[in-house]
């Protein structure tokens, strides 16, 4: 020890002789650095935990997760304590974020993390104005869901038109109160707040459904009514019939979002991107938040910036929609051979696969299938993979081999065709109780889809074991800590106490869960009604059934979701088992795979507004009745307005209609009843079959997610990591009829705005790019409609000439003698 002492002090004396203080203050240093050290590597064994927490978070900055992975990976005696440090301090900000604030940027960048409870939010104006936007948003967003491609307004029209209500009103109503006891009000409680604003908007966006469209029994109507399918007016003109569908279906819905919220709705990782956009817009209409400093220089207000967005863009939609149709579908690469049938089945952006650099100048057309800005990164890249993949390396080979005899009829079609290539004619295999007639169906022909359709089904089969899996892989800590917050005695506890918003929102009432029991038994109620007094086939187990398959797979759904904004939703499934345990029986079929389908996809629609209120502190009580309101105001609506286009729009659903009202939808709908409904899946994916091998398409979602998982542990600071197989397998869904020439496009946007300008410009980025998306939206869709009743409706004034023909001529547009197919079925053959 006096060895070691003097060896020291001969050290310490050739550097300089320093004085005993000094001497002092370099030990202590020495003492706190091992200390620190000590404390580091404790640290960094609880860190341990906390990064393989949020190692598959897609949406937590991967920055710190990549020098969390080297850190661990090295032996602690290697270790850089500043570099330890420095990470130490960086998983406790993010811990802090979660405590005070939120650990996602584009969640901070619009939510504040503080509260006002004496705002209110319960007024007459909200509900004034909420239910008149409900109404005319609804039979607007309905007129415009038989259009290809479609206007979906969502609420964004309601958000934008509200605000100058609300204002006038708040200037205008007297502020004297309502005397009606108990429930007194004032008309006028002082100026007009954000609360109230996004209390119009989540009304808005519930009834007319914005990313589910609008009621779905419009679609069971059209397909009943119109001659070109069933042409069954009986049950389609039942005023009550459509009544009781449409409610039950809303409704039901609705009690499985309450019931699920713990899960869904209050843990902080459960972002829901695309409520952010509209935060984002109301933001930018009542105040600017002053934080100009951090938008890479540029000094203009979001409401500046929202006015001119807005305005630009309602001038620049009259050229693609109106003046030049080609600058929409700009499918240049048809010009140079408009009769070359094989680069209109490539590049084609209407019977074509859309392969194409520069597919459209339209940014309606851009991003109708995924927002580019509200999508994250990841998601829209992984979507547009999987669309690629399958493009590439399935339905171009299946079709150019004929396989499936797909070569016979258009690659990319929705539609059902017959062994003369011609549409299927589904009135000559039914009965008039509208039954399967075996007879008839072995005389007639199997129904053969287009290559596109079969590559779809096969990855629509493989989405929703990979859901399933991912989730349970991924997610199940997350999952069993919801569920012990459903037990009664805990039925008071919120999840995830520490999060800031949870907090806030412990101020107010919570809406108990009976109250959602009673709709779900109500509308249940109303569903048996619907099944057994009209003729329909549908039993009331079936029912049962299609909500047991429902309340099962909506957790899973409604994760991703919230997670990647991508939604996958049941209605193959549905119509699949529905088609089963229903066999022959398409009415009946219809209804199944509405409760099976539109019940869990309505449940995901309504915790997106559970969200919305729980970002902006609206009290949960007022948002149980707002939303359970808007929902029987929009189906109301739906009907009604439903009824007016099947009965005055000419030509409506046609191919060719002239207004564009050709129902993509309705036709994929209708392809979905003949194969699932009136003939059943046995005949066609049964053993034996055509279709047969495209089952095994649960084979492959069922195992993908486990080795991608494993791969994403293995390295988790690689691309791998934010490989999503139940997007992937998304991707090809939006095929058929749709294609590349509207993926490319949103991948290019969402790679320029979420990943290249959210990196240099993140101030820019945090502060205009959901008011930009926004405004977009808004003026294409209050553009679309002044576009459509000024001069199309009733071709007050239409424009021919060559910019607005070019895009249909050609094989691609289907002004040629050649068809769009590789293969003509031979002249009176099959």
């Amino acid at each position: 020890m006096m060895a070691a002492s003097e060896q020291a002090g001969d050290a310490t004396f050739d550097r300089g002789a320093q004085p005993p203080e000094m001497k002092e203050a370099r030990v202590a240093e020495e003492i706190v650095q091992v200390v620190t050290t000590a404390e580091a590597h404790a640290i960094l064994e609880t860190l341990r935990c906390e990064y393989y927490k949020h190692i598959h978070d897609y949406n937590f900055p991967s920055d710190t997760l990549q020098r969390a992975a080297n850190l661990i990976r090295q032996e602690k005696g290697t270790i850089d304590l500043e570099v330890a440090q420095e990470l130490v301090h960086e998983f406790q900000r993010q811990k802090e974020l979660i405590l005070n604030n939120s650990p996602y940027p584009e969640v901070r960048a619009v939510v504040d993390p503080t509260d006002d409870p004496a705002t209110p939010a319960n007024t007459f104006r909200a509900w004034f104005l909420g239910s008149a936007f409900a109404i005319l948003g609804t039979g607007i967003d309905q007129f415009f869901s038989l259009r290809y491609p479609s206007i979906f307004v969502v609420s964004y029209v309601a958000q934008l038109l509200s605000y100058p209500c609300g204002v006038f009103m708040a200037k205008a109503l007297p502020t004297r109160a309502v005397p009606l006891g108990p429930l007194s009000f004032t008309l006028n409680p002082g100026p007009f707040n954000q609360k109230e604003h996004m209390v119009i908007t989540i009304m808005s966006n519930v009834a007319y459904g914005g990313y589910n469209g609008t009621a779905y029994v419009t679609y069971m109507v059209q397909v009943l009514k119109l001659d070109m399918f069933f042409g069954n007016r009986t049950l389609a003109d039942s005023a009550g019939w459509q009544i009781l569908m449409a409610l039950s279906t809303q409704l039901i819905g609705y009690g499985a979002a309450g019931v699920s919220r713990r899960i869904l709705v209050y843990p902080a990782e459960m972002i829901w991107p695309r409520c952010l956009a509209q935060i984002a817009l109301n933001k930018a209409l009542h105040h600017d938040d002053g934080s100009r400093e951090l938008s890479s220089g540029w000094k203009l207000s979001r409401n500046r910036f929202l006015l001119y967005a807005f305005g630009g863009m309602f001038l620049y939609f009259w050229l693609p929609n109106y003046l030049f149709n080609a600058l929409s579908i700009f499918n240049w690469m048809t010009w140079i051979s408009p009769e070359n049938t094989k680069l209109a089945i490539i590049t084609g952006s209407i019977c074509g696969m859309g392969i194409n650099p520069i597919p459209t100048l339209d940014w309606n057309w851009a991003t109708s299938l995924l927002d580019p800005i509200v999508t994250p990164f990841f998601s829209t890249a992984n979507v547009f993979a999987g669309a690629f993949i399958a493009v590439a390396l399935a339905i171009i080979p299946v079709y150019w081999s004929n396989l499936f005899n797909s070569a016979h009829v258009p690659i990319n079609s929705n539609y059902v065709f017959d062994n003369l290539g011609q549409p299927y004619n589904i009135s000559r295999v039914l009965n008039e109780d509208f039954t399967l007639d075996e007879e008839a169906y072995k005389a007639y022909s199997v129904p053969y889809l287009s290559a596109a359709s079969t590559v779809t089904y096969a990855c629509n089969f493989a989405l929703y074991l990979a859901a399933l899996v991912h989730v349970g892989l991924y997610n199940h800590r997350d999952i069993a800590r919801a569920f012990k917050n459903l037990l009664p005695f805990r039925s008071k506890t919120r999840q995830a106490e520490g999060d800031i918003h949870n907090r806030l929102m412990k101020r107010y009432n919570e809406a108990p869960h009976w109250w959602y029991m009673v709709i779900l038994a109500v509308s249940f109620a109303m569903a048996c009604c619907a099944c057994t007094v009209w003729d329909t086939s549908m039993p009331v187990w079936g029912i049962v059934f299609a909500l047991a398959m429902c309340f099962c797979l909506q957790v899973p759904i409604g994760i991703i979701l919230a997670m990647t904004n991508v939604e996958v939703t049941l209605n193959v499934i549905a119509e699949f088992i529905g088609g089963y345990v229903l066999s022959g029986k398409p009415i009946a079929n219809m209804m199944f795979k509405a409760f099976g389908y539109i019940t869990c996809a309505q449940s995901i629609q309504f915790s997106a507004g559970l969200k919305m209120a729980h970002y902006c502190k609206i009290p949960p009580r007022l948002t149980f009745a707002i939303q359970t309101w808007a929902t029987i105001l929009g189906a109301f609506v739906s009907i009604g307005v439903n009824q007016w286009q099947l009965t005055h729009i000419k030509n409506v659903c046609a191919v060719d209609q002239e207004d564009r009202f050709s129902c993509p939808g309705t036709h994929s709908y209708f392809k979905a009843t003949v194969i699932m409904g009136a003939i059943g899946p046995k005949r066609i994916f049964g053993p034996g079959q055509i279709y047969n091998s495209l089952t095994w398409g649960f084979l492959a979602g069922a195992m993908l997610p486990v080795p991608v998982y494993l791969l994403q542990r293995r390295f988790p600071d690689t691309w791998v990591r934010y490989v999503h197989i139940p997007v992937l397998f998304f991707g090809p869904l939006s095929l058929s009829p749709y294609n590349l020439s509207q993926l490319w496009p949103a991948f290019c946007l969402s790679w320029f705005f979420n990943l290249y300008i959210r990196r240099r410009m993140l101030g820019w980025w945090t502060r205009y790019a959901y008011v930009l998306t926004s405004a977009f939206a808004s003026a294409i869709a209050v553009s679309g409609i002044v576009i459509f009743f000024a001069v199309q409706f009733r071709s007050v004034a239409k424009i021919d000439w060559w910019g607005n023909r070019v895009s249909y001529a050609g094989v691609d547009g289907g002004d040629s003698d050649q068809k769009c197919v590789l293969k003509q079925v031979p002249e009176g053959g099959f």
